[in-house]
């Protein structure tokens, strides 16, 4: 119900909060590399939301500004951030660190003050020594944002959560390390959030390669291969039935993409903005399906 929801999120800032305060006893000097990254595209998701609620606003669309908040809030800082910045086991967390999390927390309750005031105005006052109230502090300004880091926040997302996945499936322990092996064409996209990636889904090695590497379980995501090694039995059974019901998914998208490019009504009346978003569906898919051929190849499927 809209009440539990409500609750819940209640409850989940209020979390977050006790997590970011009892950072003050660990507050030490230096900033991990990786952190850089969690800042930088948080800052620019920031700033892309607010943004958005800011025409969201002027349109009348309160009910969408709000969804728009709750999604960059629950999802965004505390599934996300708080976890790629988070302290390991009673290690010290950087001054950098907690100043850029207290002023992003700041503004969070800013964005959230006009539906939930009272809260957001105590969080205000609670995440450090005030001389004002939130009620009457005015927003800052949008900065330029850089969707080339966001593209990289969302790769390091969708990469995090097929390999979490893939423990789950193929039951490897979240302490049991593994190593990982990496097939992509964009090998830069991994620079900065290798530290990320390697502490969110407890890595001991990460290695480019160009070819399918044997006795490993093998996964896609978008275009790239990722390869698991692991000391555990590998059982690949698991991994060729989603990867075949994956590729018989985009045999059917691409059926309907080829008709619809086929169709000369559509292709006549249609804008050429639409077009091109049709034909890179179809490119999509192709190298897609391309990838997921070459990985049940590599597992011993034939074709």
């Amino acid at each position: 119900s809209s009440c539990e929801q409500g609750r819940n999120f209640n409850n989940k800032i209020w979390n977050a909060l006790k997590l970011v305060r009892s950072w003050e006893a660990r507050i030490g000097t230096e900033l991990p590399s990786a952190d850089h990254f969690a800042v930088d595209w948080f800052r620019n998701r920031l700033n892309q939301v607010k943004a958005e609620v800011e025409l969201l606003y002027k349109d009348f669309r309160l009910n969408e500004a709000l969804k728009t908040i709750y999604s960059l809030i629950w999802d965004d800082f505390c599934s996300w951030y708080l976890e790629w910045v988070k302290p390991g086991f009673e290690a010290p967390v950087s001054q950098e660190i907690y100043d850029h999390t207290v002023a992003f927390f700041t503004e969070l309750m800013q964005l959230l003050h006009p539906f939930m005031p009272f809260i957001t105005e105590e969080i205000f006052h609670l995440l450090g020594d005030r001389n004002d109230d939130l009620t009457v502090s005015q927003y800052t300004p949008v900065l330029a944002i850089d969707h080339a880091v966001l593209d990289q926040g969302t790769l390091l997302k969708n990469v995090i959560t097929s390999l979490r996945d893939i423990r789950v499936k193929n039951q490897i322990k979240p302490k049991e390390p593994i190593k990982l092996y990496i097939i992509s064409q964009n090998k830069s996209a991994y620079t900065k959030i290798q530290d990320i990636l390697t502490r969110q889904v407890n890595i001991n090695g990460i290695a480019h390669v160009t070819e399918s590497v044997t006795n490993t379980i093998s996964q896609v995501v978008g275009t790239d291969k990722f390869y698991i090694e692991t000391s555990s039995v590998v059982d690949n059974s698991a991994q060729v039935s989603a990867l075949t019901k994956e590729l018989e998914y985009l045999q059917g998208f691409l059926v309907s993409i080829d008709k619809k490019l086929g169709n000369e009504r559509f292709v006549s009346n249609a804008k050429p903005e639409v077009i091109a978003l049709e034909q890179k569906k179809k490119s999509d898919a192709e190298a897609k399906m391309k990838t997921i051929e070459e990985s049940l190849e590599a597992m011993g499927w034939k074709l």
